[in-house]
């Protein structure tokens, strides 16, 4: 979502640097310049940022050694070009191996790869930032996924054309939905049996629509036309999860001069992920109508133009994705202009901000921005509002680019300072609840003088003021944690391996580790050993770890479990960090985070650190 990249980014750096120091580290591979900028992407087609080879004398090498880390053992290191941007970065779990290379365009992640060092585990690549969301697992490691855990539809039609283009069922087999997922869903009897009698019919279509759509090996993929999903309610189909799927789907393909489509058939919804269900066939898909007004003559035209520009929106970062916005704002400005309607406004200010976000403070883009907040301050209408919350969204990036650590604060400081003033003058406004989750974050995580009480305050204030909001529920959680030490501990749900309710009351003169985690945590690998070796040599003595895994959907949720033998009762809610009752509990923003409690069933630390665990239980149960 927009309103939400500044934040994640935060959330998710904190939680890095927060685990890396734990992992041991000895006799990892020398890492040059020379031999990081041979190391490229696994997968192909992944935009990566690579120095030419007369800038790669001027690069640097840095080590990872965050806080306790033995400075002559580094847990990886980072690859810079001579701008000072990151083009490679390795990290080891062990101190033997690069178990995560990861991969920057202009200095953005953009791709990762993870080997875990268990040959049980699979293979993971990871498409993030500007080469989109998917995340994939190589189960046998021969370098091709078998499945994916995270994918939209726009990818899964992308790879959809690509297994065709290439006649390769395997390409496609990932991609099709699965007993497995049904499960996950507790989708079952004949609903089941015909979804999975489809899907096991899908890849098998991949030569029989090569052969019928006769495009070239490098045709490109255009655009995705989807009708709006349809769901089928859980209670209706006797399931633990609604069905949500798109009945069908075009892939519009450019085959040199030659405009070709193709149909993808159903499509549905487990987790983070869409599923194949029927298979390409050649032709288009009638597309229902998304119920939306018809276009004004007035900017027919215009609209046609628009939708040409974003049928051809980059897959890569930096120049050619500024260029895309702004070609968007030069039509979108002209639509506003003759029909300044709030819906096309938004768009406008919407191209405005993801434009701004990557020039300078002066940049024209951000000053329009502004122009917009400006002028419609103290009007009525959400219009004002709306700009004032992205201008300072796409200011506080330009801001934090490239900003040194003697200047972070003074940015924060302002970003804080700007988002009080927002809510002060918009308490009702749709992105009020945005700012004021923000605003807790960035006290309680970034350590002013006061931040826990105003981090309270703002967490306080989101469930007071939003109360119909699914921040609120967070909001309520978060002050419950930072308030929790000398209070019963109140973790409850149900399990991961039958759905029973558990609560941690029960467990009444025994101490407690609770340990929050989900599959991309960065330290889960390290996470795991500790707590199995706690719970081995503290559970004879009244220790029980109940693990809470916020992973989006129960199969990825269960692999996980498996995949890392965490120890203890392991509970589960659909929904992921963000939407879990689970993390609502306590409000939990970052993973992994601990609780634990003493025999007495009250919590003596809130914010417990995986590498100094054992000395936390061991003053419990000596």
């Amino acid at each position: 979502m927009f309103t939400r990249r500044v934040a994640v980014r935060a959330a998710a750096g904190l939680a890095l640097w927060a685990g890396a120091g734990g992992a041991a580290t000895a006799q990892l591979p020398a890492v040059t310049p020379e031999w990081a900028v041979k190391v490229m992407p696994r997968q192909r087609g992944v935009a990566v940022s690579t120095p030419t080879p007369d800038q790669v004398p001027n690069c640097k090498v840095t080590p990872i050694n965050p806080g306790k880390a033995d400075p002559k053992a580094p847990t990886g290191f980072v690859v810079r070009d001579p701008a000072g941007n990151p083009v490679r970065q390795f990290v080891s779990y062990d101190g033997k191996a690069f178990n995560i290379h990861a991969f920057y365009v202009d200095g953005v992640e953009a791709y990762r790869e993870v080997f875990p060092p268990q040959s049980t585990d699979p293979h993971q690549y990871r498409w993030l930032g500007p080469n989109g969301t998917k995340w994939g697992l190589d189960k046998d490691r021969d370098g091709k996924v078998d499945e994916w855990v995270v994918i939209s539809p726009e990818e899964l039609s992308q790879e959809l054309l690509q297994a065709v283009l290439d006649r390769e069922p395997k390409r496609a087999e990932a991609l099709v939905l699965t007993k497995a997922n049904l499960d996950a869903l507790g989708v079952q009897g004949k609903r089941a049996d015909d979804l999975l009698g489809r899907a096991a019919k899908a890849a098998g279509k991949v030569g029989e629509a090569a052969n019928a759509l006769k495009a070239a090996p490098d045709a490109k993929w255009v655009h995705l036309e989807l009708s709006v999903p349809q769901a089928e309610p859980a209670d209706v189909l006797g399931a633990r999860d609604d069905l949500i799927a798109h009945k069908g789907g075009t892939v519009l393909v450019q085959d040199g001069k030659d405009g070709k489509s193709f149909q993808t058939g159903e499509l549905v919804q487990v987790g983070r992920a869409w599923k194949l269900v029927d298979g390409p066939s050649v032709g288009a898909a009638a597309v229902a109508d998304a119920g939306g007004p018809p276009v004004p003559e007035a900017i027919r035209e215009l609209v046609a133009k628009l939708n040409d520009i974003d049928k051809v929106a980059p897959k890569d970062h930096g120049p050619a994705v500024a260029a895309y916005y702004a070609r968007r704002v030069e039509v979108l400005e002209q639509i506003h202009a003759k029909l300044p309607d709030e819906a096309w406004t938004k768009q406008l200010i919407d191209s405005l901000a993801a434009a701004g976000e990557g020039e300078k403070a002066d940049g024209k883009h951000v000053a329009r921005l502004k122009q917009f907040k400006d002028a419609f301050a103290g009007k009525p209408g959400p219009i004002g509002a709306y700009a004032w919350f992205r201008h300072l969204v796409a200011e506080n990036a330009i801001a934090l680019n490239g900003v040194d650590g003697g200047k972070f604060q003074a940015v924060q400081e302002e970003w804080r300072k700007n988002l009080e003033a927002f809510v002060a003058a918009h308490p009702k406004a749709e992105d009020a609840p945005e700012a004021t989750l923000r605003l807790g974050m960035a006290y309680e995580f970034l350590s002013t003088k006061d931040g826990e009480a105003q981090a309270k305050k703002w967490y306080g204030r989101l469930a007071a003021d939003h109360p119909g909001h699914p921040h609120a529920a967070k909001g309520t959680g978060a002050v419950r944690r930072l308030e929790s030490e000398g209070q019963p501990l109140a973790v409850s749900g149900p399990t991961l391996a039958d759905g029973k309710p558990f609560a941690a009351a029960a467990l009444n003169g025994k101490a407690v580790v609770v340990y929050y985690f989900a599959a991309w945590s960065s330290t889960l690998a390290e996470d795991a050993k500790k707590l199995k070796a706690v719970a081995a040599a503290y559970g004879p003595k009244g220790l029980e770890v109940v693990a809470v895994c916020l992973d989006a959907d129960a199969k990825t949720a269960a692999a996980t479990v498996a995949a890392h033998g965490l120890p203890g009762t392991v509970l589960f809610a659909p929904g992921g960090l963000d939407g879990s009752p689970l993390a609502a509990q306590y409000g939990v923003l970052v993973v992994p985070h601990i609780l634990v409690a003493g025999k007495d069933g009250k919590v003596v630390n809130r914010n417990a650190q995986a590498a100094n665990l054992e000395d936390e239980v061991k003053k419990l149960l000596p």
